[in-house]
């Protein structure tokens, strides 16, 4: 009979990687100008850390004329942020659902259409 032991078990889970839960990548349109943006959107689940205490990694980027607008992600050591232009802002990490209304809502605000 095989049997695993815990030590054999921890390292099992810290070398086990992401699962991708959500990739999409699609054009927005921009209202204004009558053109597109590219949105890109990676979820992943990764095993729990102290850089992912949520068990998740994303990244949700809208990107137009070659410059980021609007963008979430969670990369270690920052942790949630926002891009926000040149800017960054910490980001109130809920959930996969709450994270993906909060950036489609941003990117309508800068004047995109999903």
């Amino acid at each position: 009979m095989f049997t695993i032991d815990s030590e054999y078990l921890w390292l099992y889970n810290h070398r086990m990687r992401a699962v991708s839960l959500f990739g999409e990548k699609r054009l927005v349109t921009n209202r204004n100008e009558k053109d597109f943006a590219v949105v890109e959107i990676k979820i992943w689940k990764v095993p729990k850390s102290e850089y992912y205490q949520e068990g998740r990694k994303f990244s949700l980027f809208l990107v137009y004329l070659g410059e980021v607008v609007i963008g979430i992600d969670n990369h270690k050591p920052k942790g949630p942020h926002l891009h926000l232009g040149n800017k960054k802002v910490p980001y109130d990490f809920k959930d996969e659902e709450t994270l993906l209304v909060d950036f489609w809502d941003l990117v309508r605000k800068a004047g995109f259409e999903p």
